[in-house]
């Protein structure tokens, strides 16, 4: 055996070894050691890139010793994003996921979801009709009124089913992109929800995630989410994740909060540094896809105003990356703070991150880095660590509309992010059920 990596915290270890054309990856945490291996065809020194080139091509990890089910649910879950990157989690610490139940307001995301994760129950009304509690604050600590209730038959069957109940609020009304409602939203509130449904389901574990500014939210969502958790059983443990640090193409930081009932998480710091490894480039993840040929569905090439076709060219007649005043909108012509827009890739660094807007050149540096266009929905969902086999087709076959695909892909978390978070949850050890 030949070329071992490793790196090491003193609660988790994660090192690699290639054996031939097998890439062998131990993760050892407190909760026990966990070899998984894949089938390679490079010769890549670098091994996380190796196994990430599998992973993006569709690979499952497949782990030697007897596998345990893991049981997750998932509100506001989008087309799975999170659900990916746990996923690739249970498999590597010897877990099978078992989706139990996942709800989102769009009806279209769920059929993603269906399509990818196959949960047994699925709803796309809102978490509101699917529970009820209340909360009040006494001196300063957020407290449920009454215990919460389910008030939907599909999600009450599953009580006490849940190891893990995994959650993504909007984070619209948090982020510092929403400068009108920013920290007041009303919508911030539902960050709240989520441990009534940890509470009524009895849920073994939750994830939440969402931007860094939510700890800035007025309403104090966070730490009255802290409250309600620990008043129920839960050690908590919080962190921002950065997807470049952990050696992905694209810089990307979510905030995440993670419990467990029976014992203490990882800490999240402890479980990012032991995973922590220079970022790759926005080329070597996008590379294989120049020169594909254009489709309508998720190698789409969207049509261009001739002014925004003429600063695309531009930057490459010129071998730029960032557009100057003087080829920029009018209202950009005397300076402006917003110095990506218009911009180009850089091929060797990570990309940028990635938004709703990544169609388009003027919300961001979405111009692809060696060719005059910006990205396709192919190349964002690889970026935000979705398989080149997950399916954005709805009921299966039919392709989605393009602010479908730039909603799901662009609010999507990357699934380094929900991998790391998902070590947290799972490196603890088993649940005591």
């Amino acid at each position: 055996m030949t070329n071992l990596t490793e790196i090491a915290t003193p609660t988790l270890r994660s090192s690699f070894v290639r054996s031939g054309e097998t890439l062998i990856r131990t993760l050892e945490t407190p909760g026990g050691s966990y070899a998984t291996h894949i089938e390679i065809d490079t010769g890549d020194e670098d091994l996380l890139a190796e196994w990430w080139r599998g992973y993006l091509r569709g690979q499952k990890p497949i782990h030697l010793q007897p596998t345990t089910t893991v049981s997750t649910a998932e509100l506001f879950c989008g087309p799975g994003g999170l659900a990916q990157g746990f996923g690739q989690a249970a498999l590597e610490t010897g877990h099978i996921p078992r989706s139990l139940a996942a709800a989102d307001l769009d009806p279209e995301a769920v059929s993603v979801y269906e399509s990818n994760h196959r949960p047994e129950t699925s709803s796309s009304r809102s978490v509101t009709e699917l529970i009820d509690y209340r909360v009040r604050w006494r001196d300063g600590v957020a407290e449920f009124r009454f215990e919460p209730e389910l008030i939907d038959d599909d999600w009450a069957r599953h009580i006490g089913e849940i190891d893990v109940l995994m959650a993504g609020p909007p984070c619209q009304g948090h982020s510092n992109l929403n400068n009108h409602s920013r920290r007041t939203d009303k919508r911030n509130e539902l960050y709240l929800s989520v441990a009534a449904f940890a509470v009524a389901t009895k849920a073994q574990a939750v994830i939440i995630e969402n931007v860094p500014a939510v700890v800035h939210d007025r309403l104090g969502v966070v730490a009255a989410t802290k409250d309600l958790l620990r008043a129920a059983g839960y050690h908590i443990e919080t962190g921002i994740i950065r997807a470049d640090r952990l050696g992905w193409f694209q810089r990307r930081s979510r905030f995440f909060l993670v419990a467990r009932l029976d014992t203490a998480p990882l800490p999240i710091d402890e479980v990012t540094t032991a995973l922590e490894a220079e970022a790759q480039p926005v080329l070597w993840a996008l590379e294989d896809l120049v020169g594909a040929e254009p489709d309508d569905h998720m190698n789409r090439r969207p049509a261009m105003s001739a002014e925004n076709r003429s600063r695309v060219d531009y930057l490459f007649e010129h071998n730029l990356y960032e557009l100057p005043l003087s080829e920029r909108p009018d209202c950009h012509k005397d300076g402006t703070t917003y110095n990506a827009v218009y911009g180009r890739m850089y091929p060797d660094r990570p990309a940028p991150t990635i938004t709703t807007g990544f169609l388009t050149p003027g919300r961001g540096r979405y111009i692809h880095p060696t060719e005059p266009r910006v990205l396709t929905p192919a190349e964002a969902a690889r970026l935000q660590g979705f398989p080149d086999t997950y399916l954005f087709d709805l009921n299966g076959d039919q392709p989605p509309s393009s602010a479908k695909l730039t909603k799901w892909i662009g609010d999507a978390v990357p699934m380094p992010l929900g991998f790391a978070a998902g070590l947290s949850v799972l490196g603890a050890g088993p649940f005591a059920r």
